[in-house]
């Protein structure tokens, strides 16, 4: 597993992205301005997970992306070894 203490959150949310995409899954992060609260997505999916998808919705991004994080590990042990 990468890291991520020492990486400021762009080098940590690149890594994320790429370690989830060398996975062969589908990772979205969203910040939608329209919303008043739950204004950002973090969602990730893809032929790993077997038709399923793990998806956040609210307002503190970190909290999110440890959310789905957590959640996939959970759901899919092993998949991010």
């Amino acid at each position: 597993m990468i890291e991520y203490a020492a990486m400021g959150l762009d080098e940590c949310l690149t890594e994320l992205l790429v370690q989830l995409g060398d996975h062969g899954l589908v990772a979205i992060v969203k910040m939608d301005g329209e919303r008043e609260r739950g204004r950002w997505t973090v969602l990730v999916s893809g032929k790993p997970l077997g038709g399923e998808f793990v998806r956040w919705d609210g307002d503190d991004l970190d909290t999110g992306l440890s959310r789905v994080m957590a959640k996939l590990q959970e759901r899919f042990p092993g998949l991010l070894n």
